[in-house]
C-alpha cells in the first residue's frame, strides 16, 4: 500500500497570484502555441487503459476519451496551467521518457527530501467530485496510483504529489495536495505489469 506522507488543503491568497510565474511556451511564426509532438508508440496512458479493460478493473477508464468530453479536458488543462504557475521551483512539462514505456509527467520538483535526490513528481487533476481523503485517494483512484507508479519508474523516484481541485464543494472548490511515497515492491510490481501487458496493448490498438 502506498504511504501517504502529507495531505494539505491549499489556501489561495492575493499574494500568491502576484508571485505566479509565466509558464514556458513555444510560439510559432503564425502566433499560435506550438504543441510538443508526442512520440509514436505505446504510451503509459494507453497501456493503463488496456489493463483496465482487459482486467475489468474499470471499463469506464478504458472507454472514456478526452475527445468525447472536451469541457472536462479543457477544465483539467486550465487548472493544471494555473496551479503550475504558482510553483516557481517546479519544472512544468519537463521532458518525455521512453522507458519502460513512453510517458510525460506534468511536473518535476526538487526538494530537501532524504532520498532520490529530492525528486518529487507533480500531477494535476481536476476532480469532478467532493474532496477525497488521502486514504480514499490511494484506495479508490487506481488509475492515478498506477500512473504515478509508472512515472516513478521513468523519472527515477518514489515520490508523487497529486494536486487535486475538487469542484463539488460549496461555495468554493477545494484544492488539496497529497504527497505519496511508493515502496520498491510496488515499483517492481508496476514494472512487471508493464512488461506483461505491453504486447497485448499494442495488438489491441492502444499504441499511438
Amino acid at each position: 500500500m502506498p504511504t501517504l506522507i502529507s495531505e494539505t488543503d491549499v489556501k489561495l491568497e492575493r499574494s500568491d497570484l502576484e508571485r505566479r510565474i509565466v509558464l514556458p511556451r513555444e510560439v510559432g511564426p503564425d502566433g499560435f502555441i506550438v504543441q510538443p509532438a508526442r512520440a509514436p508508440g505505446l504510451h503509459l496512458s494507453g497501456l493503463l487503459k488496456y489493463v483496465a479493460y482487459a482486467s475489468r478493473i474499470s471499463a469506464r477508464v478504458a472507454e472514456v476519451a478526452d475527445e468525447e468530453h472536451p469541457w472536462r479536458w479543457a477544465l483539467g488543462q486550465a487548472f493544471e496551467e494555473f496551479a503550475a504557475s504558482l510553483y516557481p521551483s517546479m519544472v512544468w512539462q519537463p521532458y518525455e521518457c521512453q522507458s519502460p514505456v513512453i510517458m510525460n509527467c506534468d511536473g518535476i520538483d526538487v526538494r530537501n527530501e532524504d532520498e532520490n535526490n529530492g525528486i518529487v513528481l507533480c500531477e494535476f487533476k481536476n476532480n469532478r467530485a467532493k474532496k477525497y481523503s488521502g486514504a480514499d485517494l490511494i484506495k479508490k483512484k487506481w488509475l492515478w496510483m498506477s500512473q504515478g507508479l509508472g512515472y516513478c519508474l521513468g523519472y527515477g523516484t518514489d515520490l508523487v504529489e497529486w494536486h487535486v481541485m475538487s469542484v463539488m464543494h460549496f461555495p468554493d472548490p477545494v484544492y488539496t495536495k497529497y504527497l505519496v511515497r511508493f515502496s520498491q515492491e510496488e515499483l517492481d510490481g508496476m514494472r512487471n505489469m508493464i512488461e506483461m501487458n505491453r504486447q497485448g496493448a499494442i495488438y489491441a490498438g492502444y499504441a499511438e
